[in-house]
């Protein structure tokens, strides 16, 4: 083609999903300032957002498809100013300020359905930025895409969003974040940590789709509001963060169910929108079957929760899951972090 912008080799990447084990709405700036000690764990799981970029029939004009939501957009190449809204508005807005000046042809692609606490969104926003910055040949390290897809995210949404959903999306593994001046110390466990917990894990689908922004609003709002409850309550989640971290450190399984446990009655306690009735039977559930412990992943609210069980009674804790209305769905603690492969 005369034009060389016009063509360039199709990028598949791809970002794993998360299961928040303990600590989350910690990560939301300043609320993991406010309470010493602060800490998010969380785990990257099997489960794939994915990003597809080719180029575009039309140069002039960027294409972008979510293929789960069954929604297109277009934008021309080389636009200025901000995105229109709407469910696509993150993917817009990365392409307008990370626009590779040749038309593209995007696809968005999610291993599960809309709100389903996995840090889904946050996901596909990393792959999307990563795609788009390589073919710009402008590759962001892990903390640029971080704040980037942040920042966009609270733009959108109009309210403050954290970032552990980002981290597990580009280091995959175990990602603690510890949170204080000049931003998180991220780190990773071990891999044989990862392997053990996998072997414990449960992912649990509750049927329910929710959305974490009006529970996380909730939380930020009247903690910085001082509001006695909510102090509290932020105070338990960081004591269970804290447990969490120590059992992960420590391979006490019993001891990290226990507080994710904790951190998810702390959460009950001060909002109601974190612990629908469905969900809190399926939960209860699982540990009577013999679960260690279990929390909705997220803001909770409905979507997918996560417990943890021995290997032995992993069967009887996901028949149980099962006749409570829930169900499991096969996903395991990953390794693999963010991905960009030229297909």
């Amino acid at each position: 083609m005369k034009d060389g912008r016009r063509r360039f080799r199709p990028l598949r990447v791809e970002a794993p999903l998360r299961a928040d084990l303990a600590g989350g709405t910690l990560d939301i700036w300043p609320l993991g300032l406010l309470h010493p000690g602060a800490v998010t764990v969380a785990v990257a799981l099997s489960l794939r957002a994915r990003a597809d970029l080719s180029p575009s029939p039309d140069p002039s004009r960027h294409r972008i498809r979510s293929a789960d939501l069954g929604l297109a957009a277009e934008r021309p190449v080389g636009a200025r100013g901000r995105a229109s809204r709407g469910r696509l508005a993150l993917y817009t807005r990365l392409v307008a300020l990370l626009d590779p000046g040749r038309g593209t042809e995007i696809v968005m692609r999610s291993p599960v359905r809309a709100g389903s606490g996995l840090g889904t969104s946050s996901a596909l926003g990393i792959a999307l930025a990563a795609g788009l910055s390589a073919l710009s040949g402008r590759r962001r390290p892990p903390g640029r895409l971080v704040g980037l897809v942040r920042d966009v995210e609270a733009e959108i949404l109009g309210i403050p969003t954290g970032t552990q959903d980002h981290w597990a999306a580009c280091r995959g593994g175990i990602v603690l974040l510890e949170h204080g001046p000049d931003g998180p110390r991220v780190s990773r466990t071990s891999g044989a940590q990862l392997a053990a917990l996998s072997d414990r894990l449960l992912l649990i689908d509750t049927g329910r789709g929710r959305s974490s922004g009006p529970s996380n609003w909730d939380m930020f709002r009247r903690r910085l509001d001082g509001h006695p409850a909510a102090v509290r309550a932020l105070a338990a989640v960081t004591r269970a963060a804290r447990r969490a971290a120590e059992a992960l450190a420590a391979g006490d399984w019993r001891a990290l169910g226990r507080a994710m446990s904790a951190d998810l009655f702390a959460r009950a306690e001060w909002s109601p929108l974190v612990l629908p009735r469905r969900a809190e039977a399926i939960l209860t559930a699982a540990r009577r079957a013999g679960a260690w412990g279990a929390r909705m992943c997220g803001a909770g609210g409905g979507g997918f929760g996560v417990a943890l069980a021995p290997p032995e009674r992993r069967r009887r804790v996901a028949d149980a899951v099962a006749a409570a209305g829930g169900a499991v769905v096969p996903a395991r603690g990953s390794a693999r972090g963010l991905r960009i492969e030229a297909v």
